[in-house]
């Protein structure tokens, strides 16, 4: 049996396959396994499993998660990349196709010119606007979007390095494209919390639900969005 995980996934995968009480105790202590959704000391201490079976269902959850993935991979990189909408538009409900980019433009509507968002002034596709009387085209706003979700996803990707994960592409695109929306700092909190360890898949795709609120209010769009992104991160696109 082999595993594409990265490198800190493979004295875990090691430690399983030997079996016995090497095993147990590195199910018990390595976080890396939360990054597949798996919580195991919770459940050892509570099922009371002998080690062959902890290592024959771990290994087994590791195997049924890389292949989910890699199938999510496969599906997401066959399909064609459409055309942001060229017209001016507000905020809808969009069919998500396999374009992080389309994904986000459906959310943010284009605006050519500055509104202010929470904090700073915002135009285009959710870009930063300079001050309050720029403009912006909608050539100018797909070219600054594209810009932005590059500077987002290279966050993501250094979290993922550095926390051990080994996301698929949809979970990085609904990482992206929360990090474009709330910010790096939001995103490490959102992986983290306030333990400063990493959270697993399961737990990141619940909290991101929680991110829904600008100044203290529960805001619709917003709530649309996340529930959007929680979506691509648990099934992929539509």
């Amino acid at each position: 049996m082999s595993f594409n995980y990265g490198p800190n996934y493979t004295a875990m995968i090691q430690a399983l396959q030997k079996g016995g009480l090497e095993s147990v105790q590195a199910a018990k202590s390595a976080r890396t396994t939360r990054g597949l959704g798996v919580s195991p000391k919770a459940q050892i201490e509570r099922l009371g499993e002998d080690s062959d079976n902890i290592s024959k269902r771990l290994l087994a959850k590791f195997s049924e998660v890389h292949e989910s993935n890699k199938k999510l991979k496969e599906k997401i990189q066959s399909q064609p990349t459409p055309e942001i909408d060229s017209q001016e538009t507000e905020p809808t409900d969009i069919k998500m196709s396999g374009d992080i980019a389309s994904f986000v433009a459906g959310f943010e509507g284009f605006k050519n010119k500055p509104y202010w968002d929470v904090n700073k002034w915002t135009y285009g596709y959710g870009s930063s606007a300079p001050n309050e009387t720029a403009t912006i085209t909608e050539e100018e706003a797909k070219k600054l979007l594209q810009n932005d979700l590059l500077e987002a996803r290279s966050s993501v990707m250094r979290f993922k390095e550095q926390y051990g994960y080994d996301w698929s592409e949809n979970q990085i695109d609904a990482l992206t494209s929360f990090t474009q929306n709330l910010g790096q700092g939001n995103l490490k909190k959102l992986l983290t919390g306030d333990e400063e360890g990493a959270r697993g898949d399961e737990e990141i795709s619940e909290m991101i639900l929680e991110y829904n609120k600008a100044d203290g209010k529960v805001l619709p769009g917003l709530t649309k969005r996340r529930q959007a992104e929680a979506k691509l991160f648990t099934q992929g696109y539509d």
